[in-house]
């Protein structure tokens, strides 16, 4: 554009730079309807303007002809009058390294406010596309994803409304985590039939062992008005006696074994395990003609226990190897020192334990299927019970046909059992 204003290299001069001397015309060449251009002086006024403003002059902004005067381009958008806002470039014309006056360079903002309304309302579409379709990726992954979830809440509400702790959830097999939770689920409906299972035989077993002392005390009472001679009336008495005493028994054995599975505080003392192994011994009656009782090894140690539940401990386990120990037999007792403890241990030369029922022999009212005799089936179990909470362990080791070792770890104050 400067050449085609002034084509001498050297210009301009000041001399070009006046009302006469400017001549803007050639910009109609260009092609460009839109673009705007005058030059102004120093002083304000406007010595030329191109054909396109059709004598219509650009404002000019007093921060932007400072600037430019200043030698330094400018950059401004303001509205002429009749016409719409236009972006204007201010540049300063230089004459020997002076500003010798300014070029105007404007054009209309409406293709550059119309582009950018395009690209807004492009954008807003493109959100919303995007939007419509993470919704729908985010139903379709929550529909599928949470469908299995509420079939496996129908499940478990038409399990708990029928109490069929048989049934099972039907989408275990999956591999991913909904299948892992059903599984979980599974697991625990198995344990509550188990658990529930084991309560109703142990209810039928107790009330059957109940009925029974019951309907023989209830027939001696009626047999003592019928029967004429003292002896007779002594006999009904004695056994009537012998009902009561193995209900109280059962009675007492189910208070204990309550007490201990909701946590009996036992009172931790110093108890002298020989002397209680012997003391014990001596007060079990041994039944006539039945196994022999002896005590092996009795080291002389000490352990921190309530000295009754104790005496409790290894009199069930001692009534349990007389039980099913067949005449002839024998039942040994040993105490054993050890470095955090003592082992205590009953082994006797009885019917043994089937392995199948080995597992179970410590649990609430299992009574082995191999094995022979009566009993509630709740010795062992709280054996097991008042061996934890003196902090202990118990295991057993049975050979069915060879007999049976029942052990008990104790400790003296150190809580790390080393039971074998």
């Amino acid at each position: 554009m400067q050449l085609a204003l002034w084509p001498d290299p050297s210009a301009p001069t000041l001399a070009d730079l006046s009302a006469s001397r400017l001549d803007l015309s050639p910009l109609a060449n260009l092609d460009a309807p839109s673009l705007y251009v005058q030059v102004v002086s120093l002083n304000r006024r406007v010595l030329a303007t191109s054909s396109t403003l059709n004598g219509v002059t650009l404002p000019i902004d007093n921060a932007d002809f400072a600037s430019v005067v200043a030698g330094k381009q400018a950059f401004n958008d303001v509205a002429a009058p009749g016409y719409p806002p236009i972006r204007v470039l201010s540049d300063p014309i230089m004459v020997k390294g002076k500003v010798g006056a300014i070029l105007q360079v404007s054009q209309p903002l409406a293709a550059l406010t119309q582009t950018l309304r395009g690209l807004r309302t492009l954008l807003l579409l493109l959100g919303l596309g995007v939007l419509a379709v993470a919704g729908g990726a985010g139903w379709f992954v929550a529909y599928h994803g949470l469908r299995p979830l509420g079939a496996m809440s129908r499940q478990a509400a038409g399990i708990a409304a029928q109490r069929d702790f048989r049934r099972r959830l039907g989408t275990g097999s999956r591999p991913d985590e909904v299948g892992q939770l059903a599984r979980t689920i599974n697991q625990l409906l198995a344990t509550v039939d188990d658990t529930l299972s084991r309560h109703r035989d142990f209810v039928a077993d107790t009330s059957h062992e109940l009925r029974n002392p019951l309907l023989a005390i209830r027939t001696n009472l009626e047999l003592m008005d019928r029967v004429p001679d003292a002896a007779g009336r002594e006999e009904c008495v004695r056994e009537s006696r012998q009902q009561v005493e193995r209900m109280s028994r059962l009675v007492s054995d189910l208070l204990l074994l309550a007490q201990v599975e909701a946590g009996l505080v036992v009172e931790r003392r110093p108890v002298e395990l020989a002397s209680l192994v012997t003391a014990t011994i001596h007060e079990l009656e041994a039944p006539t003609g039945g196994p022999t009782i002896a005590a092996e090894r009795l080291d002389a140690v000490r352990v921190l226990g309530d000295e009754g539940r104790l005496r409790q401990i290894l009199t069930n386990l001692l009534s349990n190897a007389l039980k099913h120990t067949p005449p002839g037999g024998r039942i040994s007792v040993r105490v054993e020192e050890q470095p955090r403890g003592a082992l205590l241990t009953v082994q006797d030369t009885g019917e043994g334990i089937a392995a199948e029922d080995l597992p179970n022999v410590f649990e609430r009212g299992f009574r082995a299927k191999s094995g022979s005799g009566g009993g509630y089936g709740l010795g062992l179990a709280i054996v097991k019970h008042l061996a934890e909470a003196h902090g202990g362990k118990v295991a057993a080791q049975s050979e069915l046909g060879a007999g049976s070792c029942f052990s008990v770890w104790l400790p003296n104050g150190d809580r790390h059992p080393t039971l074998m």
